[in-house]
């Protein structure tokens, strides 16, 4: 089957995926896959990492950003699984997408367009209920505007182009399909 290379789609996909790359590093999972020695320390290798998530949390005060196994007691202990999926799944999918069709420049082939509808599909739902979540926040410690900020300003793009983008690999897939039923078809009539 043919590969989709060069198209105006796959500069957007490595567009979000440059974009995905140090959100995922130096933010969601700074915690988690740097010792605190890189980030922590004034003049540290990751310091600005740590002071933009610092940063982001002053603003925002973020639960979700701010989630611990420490600080979960029960309470969205869904955040665990979303950072394991992001380091195991997320991470490896966006530098395989990155090597792809930066790297390689070949497009992308049938299993890489199932890839990164999964990854699509994956990023829009943990997205949108990170947003349904936020709804439900304390109005004594978020203000409505904090929780509107945080629902449309802040997550709502994550949720949308993902969902663009498995739109996009859906028609891909599709399209193949139609190309496979068809050719199969004139086999036939042959």
């Amino acid at each position: 089957m043919a590969t989709y290379t060069n198209t105006w789609r796959n500069k957007v996909w490595v567009g979000w995926f440059f974009l995905n790359l140090p959100i995922i590093f130096f933010m969601d999972l700074l915690d988690y896959i740097w010792p605190a020695s890189l980030y922590e320390p004034v003049g540290s290798p990751l310091h600005f990492a740590f002071q933009m998530k610092e940063w982001y949390i002053q603003k925002y005060n973020d639960p979700i950003v701010q989630w611990s196994v420490e600080t979960a007691s029960g309470h969205d202990s869904w955040m665990g699984l979303f950072m394991h999926l992001e380091a195991f799944f997320l991470l490896p999918t966006v530098l395989y997408g990155i090597y792809r069709l930066v790297v390689q420049r070949r497009g992308t082939s049938g299993c890489d367009e199932l890839l990164f509808l999964v990854y699509a599909l994956e990023v829009a739902f943990t997205t949108l209920i990170c947003i349904y979540d936020t709804g439900f926040l304390d109005e004594a410690v978020y203000s409505a505007e904090i929780k509107h900020e945080l629902q449309y300003q802040v997550y709502a793009a994550w949720a949308v182009l993902p969902t663009l983008g498995a739109i996009d690999m859906a028609f891909r897939i599709l399209g193949r399909i139609k190309a496979a039923d068809a050719a199969q078809a004139a086999k036939k009539s042959q």
